[in-house]
């Protein structure tokens, strides 16, 4: 009988075990879902032409905070200027195309980017890679006595917000 009890308890834990992964299963959120919401920098780390610099916190008169809707739109609020807006689409798996509709430089707008994102419950991971010539053009007139890198990459950390 000993035998008989040990096997039910082993089927009564499987079941359970069962039940729980079927529940987070229908929970599990698409990196598309958990994108949509509020999320506040708190990082940032540049790689100009191959050079990485240590990640950089954000200071509080550099503050800003990302907004995903669900309806292909993003919005920035910051503490340094204006804000923007635009849109973006899904390209594929970890990687968005973002297009600026208002910009806080004229230049910007209409800008179109690919960026990878890395997304969970609780933080997003977005990376952007630019080359001289983007630098030059969002960056508004260009002018003779400033260098621009060949390419900056920026990886901008985030962390969500409650609703």
């Amino acid at each position: 009988m000993p035998m008989l009890s040990g096997r039910i308890r082993l089927s009564a834990i499987t079941a359970m075990l069962a039940a729980f992964l079927a529940c987070a299963a229908a929970f599990a959120q698409t990196p598309a879902e958990l994108l949509i919401g509020r999320w506040d920098l708190v990082s940032q780390r540049r790689v100009v032409d191959g050079k990485s610099n240590p990640d950089r916190p954000v200071s509080d008169e550099n503050r800003s905070t990302i907004d995903f809707g669900s309806d292909g739109t993003w919005r920035i609020s910051a503490s340094s200027h204006q804000g923007s807006r635009g849109t973006y689409r899904w390209l594929g798996p970890g990687r968005i195309e973002s297009t600026t509709i208002k910009a806080p430089i004229p230049a910007g707008n209409g800008a179109r980017r690919t960026l990878s994102v890395e997304v969970d419950e609780r933080q997003l991971t977005l990376t952007v890679t630019l080359s001289a010539e983007e630098l030059k053009k969002s960056g508004g007139q260009a002018r003779p006595d400033v260098s621009y890198p060949q390419e900056l990459v920026v990886v901008s950390t985030f962390r969500r917000l409650p609703d």
